[in-house]
């Protein structure tokens, strides 16, 4: 008998053999979609016209409950992931950016001032360094310690906090020894140097006009100063902030969800509202008419998610001004004019606007109510599923007058 060879398909086979699979896919994915949709919409769009009361109410039973958990855990996933994204932005992220962007010009400003004080030599080393220093130094520190007790860094992130705290103290120490040989230029020189090299990589020599220059942060192996890491720990820092507040996969898909979920379900709930005053002469169910009412406050709900969405998404471009558009400069005239009105580009005023916008984004009625959304659609469910079963039992003893059996 002789052998036969298998010969391998030419191009035109194997893709004529691709497409008839492909085809043969698209048709079992098409027929089990049809099937599926068929199967949702016998239980959630029962005719009433030709159906039996007890096949009606058992429909009933099993497909209102469910559409109630299944809107009611997709609308509390979305509503309480939208709102915590709005509780970690305003009580964790944006204090701690500005805290960083206040403890970085405020150790620019000391480092100014402890220039300018030694330059005047002997006076330095009698009267010490001035007031403006000493105050910049705490608030600095002051700032550091609040970062790290916001909760808003990681574990890597806090260490690494915790380098720079160390090199603040660091670097107050060589300003000391700097303050010491404040009649010796050469020592001086020598030890404010070493300081400035341990704030700023690329330092910047202090002009008339700006007494306080900003230095421009390295990146890479070279980011090792004090102004680099804070910078850097700014930039991951917001890159987690405008992360959180953009709108996530899960949190589309779960409100598409919900939407579709109560659309069925208010709509079961009046069909079977209808059923029961046309069937079982029952002009108002009040279990079903309760358990309507949690359908009440999911327009709040929905308002109040879209609120605090348009704030976070506000909140981004501020966020990144306190470290793009915020300098020593603009803090020391802030300072020094407390009265001439709030600077746009102040910390201080940009705080205000994050605060202020965030506020204004929910409805501070609904705090705290994230937690009893899922809880109240459980509730809800059990009802609907409760009163039912009542009815179903009392027709299966009882059959009402005027009722199809």
């Amino acid at each position: 008998m002789a052998r036969q060879e298998s010969r391998p398909l030419a191009p035109d086979g194997r893709l004529r053999a691709l497409a008839q699979d492909t085809l043969r896919l698209t048709r079992a994915f098409a027929a089990v979609t049809t099937e599926l949709a068929r199967r949702i919409l016998r239980y959630a769009w029962p005719c009433i016209a030709g159906h039996r009361n007890r096949a009606y109410l058992r429909d009933r039973l099993l497909a209102l409950p469910l559409l109630a958990v299944v809107a009611f855990g997709a609308l509390g996933w979305a509503y309480a992931d939208v709102r915590g994204d709005s509780a970690y932005i305003r009580e964790r992220a944006a204090p701690a950016l500005v805290d960083l962007a206040d403890a970085r010009a405020s150790l620019l400003i000391a480092q100014g001032e402890a220039q300018r004080n030694l330059d005047e030599g002997r006076a330095a080393e009698l009267s010490g360094l001035s007031e403006r220093y000493r105050t910049r130094i705490a608030r600095a520190t002051q700032s550091l310690n609040q970062v790290t007790r916001s909760g808003a860094l990681t574990v890597a992130e806090e260490q690494e906090l915790r380098v720079v705290s160390a090199l603040v103290v660091d670097y107050t120490s060589w300003i000391g020894r700097a303050q010491g040989h404040a009649t010796d230029p050469v020592l001086r020189d020598a030890d404010f140097t070493y300081a400035r090299s341990m704030l700023c990589s690329q330092a910047l020599a202090p002009t008339t006009e700006n007494p306080y220059p900003a230095c421009p942060a390295a990146t890479g192996s070279a980011a090792t100063s004090i102004v680099d890491r804070v910078t850097g720990l700014e930039g991951r820092l917001r890159a987690r902030l405008a992360d959180r507040a953009a709108w996530g996969a899960g949190t589309i898909a779960a409100a598409v969800i919900a939407a579709l979920a109560f659309t069925l379900l208010a709509a079961g709930l009046w069909r079977t509202v209808s059923f029961l005053r046309r069937r079982f002469r029952i002009r108002l169910s009040i279990p079903l008419a309760a358990a309507a009412l949690p359908l009440l406050a999911v327009p709040f709900l929905t308002a109040d998610a879209l609120l605090a969405l348009d704030a976070q998404h506000e909140t981004v471009p501020v966020a990144d001004a306190l470290a793009e558009r915020t300098s020593p400069k603009t803090e020391t005239v802030a300072e020094e004019h407390p009265f001439a009105g709030p600077d746009p580009q102040a910390i201080e005023t940009i705080e205000a606007r994050i605060d202020d916008g965030l506020a204004d984004g929910r409805l501070a009625f609904l705090d705290g109510i994230a937690p009893f959304v899922f809880p109240a659609g459980l509730t809800a469910a059990a009802v609907i599923a409760g009163a039912l079963h009542a009815y179903r039992r009392e027709y299966l003893v009882v059959t009402r007058p005027g009722a199809v059996a």
